[in-house]
This record gives C-alpha cells, sequence and structure tokens, in this order.
C-alpha cells in the first residue's frame, strides 16, 4: 500500500506523462487496463482518453494547484490551458486507486473568468486571474492575419528572405507544424523546409486567399504557385509551374502561432507540372 505522498507523486507523475509529454507508453504504466471514466467529455475507458489527448493541440498543459488523498480516492485541483479554446479549463479530478493504478474518474470542469467577469472578486484557481487576451476573447479575423503573415512572408521567395527571423516573429519556440496526424516538425525544421523549397522553387508565392477564425484557432486557404528549378518532390525541373491549393490550422497562443496542422495539394501540382 503506498502512502499518501507516493500516490500524490504517481498521480502527478501520471497526468504530467499523459497531458504534458504525451508519452502514451510510460502513461499507460499508470492508468488500468480496465480504467473507468465518468466524463461528460471524455470517452469510455482507458483508450477514449488518451485517444483524446492525441486529438488535442501539441499546446496542452495541466498544472496542478492542490491535491489531497483520502484512502485509496485522490482530489486534483488543476487547470488545463492551451487546448484549443479560447478559455482554460479549470478541473477539479477525483480519482480512485486500485491496485496501484488509476481506475476511475469523475471530473468537474469550467472555463477560466477574468478579473472582470469574477463576482466574487476572487481567482478561481491560485492567486491569479485568467488573461483577457488571448484567453478572454476570441481571435479576430485581422488579429489571425496580423499573426499568421511573418509565415507566409517566409514562404514568398525564401531564398531572399530570414526565414528563421519571420517564423520566430509568428511563431512560439515550442511551435510544432503538423505534416500529419502524429508527426510534427519544431520551429527550426520547419525553417529548413521553407529554405529546401525555397532552393528547389526560387519564386515560390504563397498567397492568402482566405483567413477565419473559431475561438483561438485560425484556419486559412492558401494558393502556392511557382517555378522549380531544382528537383522538386521527386521530379527534375523542365520549366513547367505549378498552381495549387493549402489548407492551415493553427491554434494561437499569447499572441503567436502554437501549432499547425496543414495540408498542400501537392499531388495536384505535379499532375501540371509532367
Amino acid at each position: 500500500m503506498k502512502t499518501s505522498a507516493e500516490m500524490k507523486a504517481m498521480v502527478l507523475e501520471a497526468f504530467d506523462t499523459l497531458f504534458n509529454k504525451r508519452d502514451y507508453e510510460k502513461a499507460a504504466t499508470f492508468w488500468s487496463p480496465d480504467y473507468i471514466q465518468h466524463s461528460a467529455h471524455i470517452p469510455p475507458g482507458r483508450d477514449g482518453l488518451f485517444n483524446l489527448v492525441r486529438s488535442a493541440p501539441q499546446t496542452l498543459r495541466y498544472v496542478n494547484s492542490l491535491i489531497v488523498v483520502d484512502g485509496d480516492d485522490v482530489m486534483l485541483h488543476g487547470k488545463f490551458t492551451g487546448r484549443g479554446s479560447p478559455r482554460a479549463w479549470v478541473a477539479a479530478d477525483r480519482l480512485k486507486i486500485k491496485n496501484g493504478l488509476l481506475a476511475e474518474h469523475w471530473d468537474v470542469l469550467a472555463d477560466e473568468v477574468t478579473v472582470e467577469e469574477s463576482v466574487s472578486g476572487l481567482p478561481m484557481i491560485g492567486d491569479t486571474f485568467a488573461e483577457r487576451d488571448p484567453s478572454g476573447a476570441p481571435l479576430t479575423v485581422a488579429e489571425a492575419r496580423r499573426m499568421v503573415g511573418p509565415l507566409y512572408e517566409a514562404l514568398n521567395e525564401p531564398a531572399k528572405k530570414d526565414v528563421n527571423a519571420l517564423l520566430a516573429e509568428a511563431a512560439l519556440p515550442d511551435y510544432r507544424s503538423h505534416h500529419s496526424n502524429s508527426e510534427s516538425l519544431s520551429r527550426e525544421e520547419l525553417a529548413g523546409v521553407f529554405k529546401g523549397i525555397g532552393a528547389a522553387v526560387p519564386n515560390l508565392r504563397w498567397e492568402i486567399k482566405d483567413v477565419m477564425v473559431n475561438g483561438s484557432q485560425i484556419i486559412v486557404r492558401g494558393r502556392a504557385t511557382g517555378t522549380p528549378t531544382g528537383e522538386f518532390w521527386g521530379m527534375k525541373p523542365n520549366g513547367k509551374s505549378f498552381d495549387t491549393m493549402s489548407i492551415d490550422i493553427f491554434t494561437a497562443r499569447d499572441g503567436k502561432l502554437a501549432s499547425a496542422f496543414h495540408c498542400e495539394n501537392w499531388s495536384y501540382a505535379l499532375e501540371q507540372m509532367k
């Protein structure tokens, strides 16, 4: 039987492993295979919880404020930030421990309010209030265009630009760019990709055609054009050009881009250059 201190340490490590580090293999050593979920927001079972975290933005973070143990029950008071929504969630979680594993779960979740919205005049968690911007209000289209502007500027003739500086202006240091549901690049790795495309397509142009906002998410429809002078996606240059479409879904945090899921129709571009 674990001591109270050991149970606290185990549960906090479990939350950090799953929500902050996204180490699903290690997280499975904390959560029971028969995990029972009592939640209006999370699908049943351990897989339901893990898959929900997999689908969340890479910016998702859990910060604990208080943890209490009573026998095999553990209660936590904490906050989930960076979840792809204008507000952080303040969370009260109850966990039942069985055979040393997290076996059953209940929660109560509430949007964090700003000082202007608090009737009591006191914060919901800790000793500080939620920030009004960006947590307190959805982005405007103008704000979204300002945020994404430097990133797309870096895609217009990249060989002539300071790509790293433009990406640093647009995106946070822990920015992740997802080119599939499971694979992503860091900001520095993405800069290398931009430079590589620019070397192969010196006259690359990337135009913002449409911008939409949904809370802290920014959706951009783009148009990419250019004429490769070097090998491009395995195709030798032949003087032909491409004109194709891209869709990018960004999540913003603290006034900058925190993550992106993107898709470019390169197959159509290659068809045009045959």
